[in-house]
């Protein structure tokens, strides 16, 4: 490149310009569809009464008999409804929606593929929160067809309905840039953890499915594969015995019209060669990313804190329903401490396991989870490694660790506030060897997911919950050397929320050390 051809400069000013966020670019939180038929949603439908912490904590229900309806209005008001709608003097309307997402841009759509169900027509449908109705892609009963892009699973081949979550990945990027791809499947993981609940309280068994021809199900949809992709599949109810069968004939477009985006799309190459390598082309590459890790961290050294155990300990928690509703992420922590009982009952249900084709059973798990506890009474405050076999903590390392939980937590005063933190990590060397760059997938999901039920969980106790962005190599050194060589995935300070729930200004002590000792002349 010559020095009079300007190309160079004017794409290095472009690309390193500063800016907060461009309202004028944001796009719209809903999909809308038009030339096609829609089905309203009834607007009475009972809410989840099972307790909370059962629902979170139950693996795999049954005896829920079959879905209608009703029954499919319930599960998706309470996994991707809106809840409430607030009038702000400088955000204006705000709509707050069933589950937890990253700056409330609410990246995931959902769609569904059924059989007859009582009250609705076999076909794919699209769900609108905000219209509350279903709109009709295709007639006709398609889960043979969606079965045989995964592989021939016979979950969704026999399940009356599996739901089918796509992201739209400006909604995250616009604010978040590059690293909004890792929000997206945190978003798709709370979702998908408020579905699962959902389930568990309607006694209908449900399974996640994260290997799947991509581009296959997107063609199902309708949808590009790009800027909005189809990312996880979820089958609910009982198999039925009887696989329906796989459609021979070729798939036409779907019709209408749908907009997903607005004007000012910026494209962030990273997240499109990311996402890319994460295709699953075949029915090979499916089978190659099923299955178990079968992989387990070692016990620390340290001492082990069990949780309290039996009935007589837990504590009660409010209906699933009313905790779904009533949720919302806290601003501001009170410095006061949680009880070792609350925290044994919010990670205990929110760690029993998530149903899913690259997991093994109740109990497995891509994740380690490990902990900073600030004010946990009979718990001493320090570093932890939770033990799901053990159902307690191992101590780390002992000591006051307020200012690095504020640190690691992108100098928010949310972690270094809070009860206590979890950080969700998980080793990316063995999982991508395994499952390939999809295992990327896994792992955020299940993070999303396990992290989505320790939301709910602390909110059915009457606690505080909030997901968090951090600094990702120093989480890992901060938990070394127990955590060397693992990436963080997700974290979430839980706690007593403050009467006045707004953002507290912060920063830490290390932050302005850090700070000072850039200015230094000598090398450190």
């Amino acid at each position: 490149m010559q020095n009079r051809d300007t190309t160079a400069a004017f794409n290095y000013h472009e690309s390193t310009k500063l800016a907060y966020i461009n309202l004028a670019t944001k796009p719209p939180l809903y999909k809308t569809y038009s030339g096609l038929p829609a089905v309203p949603l009834p607007a009475e439908f009972p809410a989840p009464e099972m307790p909370a912490l059962e629902a979170i904590g139950t693996y795999e229900a049954t005896g829920g008999g079959d879905p209608s309806l009703t029954t499919l209005t319930q599960l998706l008001y309470h996994c991707a409804g809106v809840t409430r709608v607030g009038n702000f003097r400088v955000a204006g309307e705000v709509h707050f929606r069933a589950a937890a997402s990253a700056g409330g841009l609410y990246p995931v759509e959902t769609y569904l593929v059924c059989r007859d169900l009582e009250g609705l027509d076999a076909g794919i449908y699209h769900f609108g929160p905000d219209t509350f109705q279903l709109t009709c892609l295709r007639q006709g009963d398609h889960r043979g067809r969606l079965a045989r892009t995964a592989g021939g699973d016979e979950r969704i081949a026999e399940a009356p309905l599996t739901i089918v979550f796509t992201t739209v990945f400006w909604r995250s990027s616009w604010k978040y840039r590059t690293r909004g791809y890792r929000y997206c499947f945190w978003d798709n993981g709370t979702v998908a953890a408020n579905l699962l609940s959902g389930a568990a309280a309607a006694g209908l068994p449900a399974r996640v499915v994260n290997a799947f021809v991509d581009r296959d199900v997107d063609e199902l949809l309708g949808i590009d594969g790009v800027g909005e992709a189809s990312t996880c599949l979820l089958a609910v109810g009982s198999p039925s015995g009887e696989a329906a069968a796989a459609p021979s004939a070729a798939l036409g477009p779907v019709g209408g019209e749908s907009v997903i985006t607005a004007p000012g799309e910026i494209d962030y190459p990273d997240i499109r060669e990311t996402h890319a390598a994460t295709l699953l082309a075949n029915a090979t590459a499916v089978e190659n990313s099923r299955g178990a890790l079968g992989i387990s961290a070692p016990a620390p050294d340290g001492p082990l804190f069990p949780f309290p155990d039996g009935a007589a300990s837990a504590p009660e928690s409010r209906p699933l329903g009313q905790t779904i509703r009533e949720r919302g992420s806290t601003r501001r922590f009170d410095h006061v401490p949680i009880s070792l009982a609350q925290l044994g009952a919010v990670v205990g249900s929110a760690t029993g396991g998530v149903p899913a084709d690259f997991l093994g059973g109740p109990g497995d798990s891509l994740l380690d989870l490990y902990l900073i506890v600030n004010a946990v009474d009979d718990l001493p405050s320090g570093a932890y490694y939770y033990s799901p076999s053990r159902k307690g903590l191992y101590q780390l390392k002992e000591g006051e660790f307020r200012q690095e939980a504020g640190h690691l937590g992108f100098e928010q005063a949310l972690p270094h506030d809070a009860s206590a933190v979890a950080f969700f990590m998980a080793d990316l060397g063995p999982i991508l060897e395994r499952y390939g760059n999809r295992g990327y997938r896994a792992a955020q999901l299940e993070a999303g997911i396990v992290g989505g039920k320790l939301y709910l969980a602390c909110h059915s106790l009457g606690l505080g919950a909030s997901g968090l962005t951090f600094y990702d190599d120093e989480v890992t050194e901060f938990f070394s050397p127990h955590a060397a060589g693992k990436a963080a995935m997700f974290v979430v300070p839980i706690g007593v929320t403050a009467a006045v729930n707004r953002v507290r200004p912060f920063r830490s002590r290390i932050a302005m050390t850090l700070d000072a000792q850039s200015r230094t002349s000598t090398r450190q």
